[in-house]
C-alpha cells in the first residue's frame, strides 16, 4: 500500500474512532477491534533473502488485542478485591491497566505456537520478536477505549483524532521526510488545538496542542514501522492496511493519557 493510500486509511478509521465516542464506548471497542484484527493480519515475516518465515502472529495478535479490549470494557475484573478501591475506579476514568496481563498472556500463546511450528523453527527470534510485537500494537489500541471512557470524552478522542488525521495528511505529502515529519507535528498541535477550541467542553487549547502534537508524531512513527516491518515482502500488496492499522494502534496511548489528565483536572 502507497503512503497516501496508508494514512487515508488510518485518516478513516481515526474518524470513525471518533464519531463512535459520541455514542458509546461500547461502538470504539467495536472499531478498535478491526484495526487488532489489521494488525493481526500482518504479513509474514521475511528474511533477508526475502524469503517468507512461517510466523504464527494471527492467534497470538488477537489474544492479546481481544483480552486487553475485553479488560478495558471491565476494569473491574482486575481493580482487586472490595475495600482496596478508590472513590473514582478505573470505568470512570477509563483503563489500560488490561494491557499488562494482555501481553503476557500473548507472550505464552505465542511461545506454544512456535513450538509447535513444523519448519525448523528457523529465524526463532526475529518471529518470536515479531509475534510478540503484534501481539503489544493490538494491545495498545485500547487507549482510544480508555480516552472514550474518561470524563473527557468525547472531547479528547476528537482532539486526538484531529491530530491523527492532520499530521498523516501533511506526512503524505511527497517530499523530504525529515521537513515533512515536522511539519506534521506542527499540523497535527494545530488541528488540536483547532478541534479543543471548537469543541469548548472541558478541554483548553493548551491540551489540543499537547495531545495533537503527540498523537501526530506517534501516528508517523506507526506509518514508518509498519512499512519497514514488510519492507522485505516481495508483493506490496500482502502489507494492506498494516501500515495503517499501526499508526492508529502507537498514537492511542496519546489519546489516552490526554484523557486522563483532563480527568484528574477535572477531580
Amino acid at each position: 500500500m502507497s503512503r497516501l493510500r496508508s494514512s487515508l486509511l488510518s485518516v478513516v478509521l481515526v474518524a470513525v474512532l471518533a464519531l463512535a465516542a459520541h455514542v458509546d464506548a461500547w461502538l470504539v471497542a467495536a472499531g478498535v477491534v478491526v484495526v487488532q484484527v489489521l494488525v493481526a493480519a500482518a504479513p509474514s515475516l521475511a528474511d533477508a533473502r526475502g524469503r517468507s518465515v512461517p510466523t504464527p502472529r494471527l492467534v497470538p495478535a488477537l489474544v492479546g488485542g481481544l483480552v486487553a479490549t475485553a479488560l478495558a470494557l471491565f476494569p473491574h475484573a482486575i481493580a482487586g478485591a472490595e475495600g482496596t478501591r478508590d472513590a473514582f475506579g478505573a470505568a470512570d476514568t477509563g483503563s489500560l491497566a488490561g494491557v499488562l496481563p494482555a501481553v503476557a498472556l500473548a507472550v505464552f500463546v505465542t511461545a506454544v505456537t512456535q513450538m509447535l511450528r513444523t519448519d525448523g523453527r528457523r529465524e526463532l527470534t526475529a518471529a518470536l520478536a515479531y509475534a510478540v510485537s503484534l501481539a503489544t500494537a493490538a494491545a495498545l489500541t485500547t487507549g482510544w477505549i480508555g480516552a472514550a471512557q474518561s470524563i473527557a470524552s468525547p472531547a479528547a478522542v476528537v482532539v486526538g483524532a484531529a491530530g491523527v488525521v492532520a499530521g498523516l495528511l501533511v506526512w503524505a505529502v511527497p517530499g523530504d521526510r525529515f521537513l515533512l515529519g515536522g511539519l506534521s507535528v506542527v499540523a497535527g498541535a494545530a488541528a488540536g488545538a483547532g478541534a479543543a477550541v471548537a469543541i469548548d467542553d472541558v478541554v483548553t487549547a493548551l491540551f489540543g496542542v499537547a495531545v495533537g502534537s503527540g498523537v501526530a508524531l506517534f501516528a508517523v512513527l506507526g506509518q514508518i514501522l509498519g512499512r519497514a516491518l514488510i519492507s522485505g515482502r516481495r508483493h506490496a500488496a500482502s502489507g494492506w492496511g498494516f501500515p495503517a492499522a499501526t499508526s492508529v494502534a502507537l498514537a492511542a496511548p496519546i489519546v489516552y493519557v490526554g484523557g486522563q489528565l483532563v480527568t484528574t483536572v477535572s477531580l
